[in-house]
């Protein structure tokens, strides 16, 4: 993705989300060891899996782990173009962007937002800024600055950028599929994004018991979108939580 791609093929949050599934697959790491190695954290992957949104800080960090290079210093970059060509106030872009007018004060002071809000920030910028306003942002940012590199077309490291129609390309190490630019994850990589083990998923084929998925020939994938729901479909607000309260009764 070079910097301000107005419309980036996904969140960063799954873009870091995939690129670490996609590394750990091909170096044979496990998520605990990948998290406590990166970051001090064995419960970093996992956590990942579950939706949180990680700070800029905080994937900085995991992308120097896998050799790529940091988003914040892009992302900053970015926004200062904005700001110089645009003439923007720091504080309209901080209020309307991130509900917070403080926002580009905290960001030159080195604050850490969240993924998210990096996104919103971006989509916010992309929306208020004219053909030539954006050909002069890329200009002073330069073409060789990328905001994450990790996401650009045909990085291995990157298994949501767009790869066209058909289901031609096939990630090293992940063994993932697009198909008309939709992404269809392994089951090794599904696992990764839900925190579970391959071999439960291949259980949960058998009972039923897992989330939808397909098949293309002998091979099994799935979409992220499915994943999701079945997640979120067993969120608990506690122990004796059977996921039934709430439901209406059928006759």
């Amino acid at each position: 993705m070079a910097a301000l791609d107005l419309h980036p093929d996904a969140p960063l949050d799954d873009l870091l989300r995939h690129a670490v599934a996609a590394w750990r697959e091909r170096h044979g790491v496990s998520a605990r060891r990948f998290g406590a190695e990166a970051l001090g954290d064995p419960g970093f992957v996992f956590s990942q899996g579950r939706g949180r949104s990680v700070r800029l800080g905080t994937a900085d960090r995991v992308l120097a782990y896998m050799g790529h290079p940091p988003l914040g210093p892009a992302f900053r970059g970015e926004v200062e173009a904005f700001l110089e060509v645009t003439g923007a106030k720091a504080s309209l872009l901080g209020a309307e962007a991130a509900g917070n007018r403080s926002l580009v004060g905290r960001l030159r002071r080195g604050a850490s937002p969240r993924l998210r809000t990096v996104d919103r920030v971006r989509a916010w910028m992309a929306a208020h800024a004219s053909v030539e306003e954006m050909g002069a942002i890329r200009a002073r940012i330069g073409e060789n600055h990328n905001f994450f590199e990790a996401a650009r077309p045909g990085s291995t490291a990157a298994p949501l950028s767009s790869a066209g129609a058909g289901i031609n390309l096939e990630e090293e190490g992940g063994n993932g599929m697009y198909a008309n630019g939709t992404k269809y994850l392994s089951t090794r990589e599904a696992a990764a994004w839900l925190g579970l083990s391959p071999r439960t998923l291949d259980r949960y084929r058998v009972s039923g018991d897992g989330p939808a998925f397909h098949r293309f020939g002998s091979r099994v994938r799935y979409l992220a979108a499915d994943l999701d729901d079945w997640a979120s479909a067993r969120r608990r607000l506690s122990t004796s939580d059977d996921g039934t309260a709430g439901r209406e009764e059928r006759p």
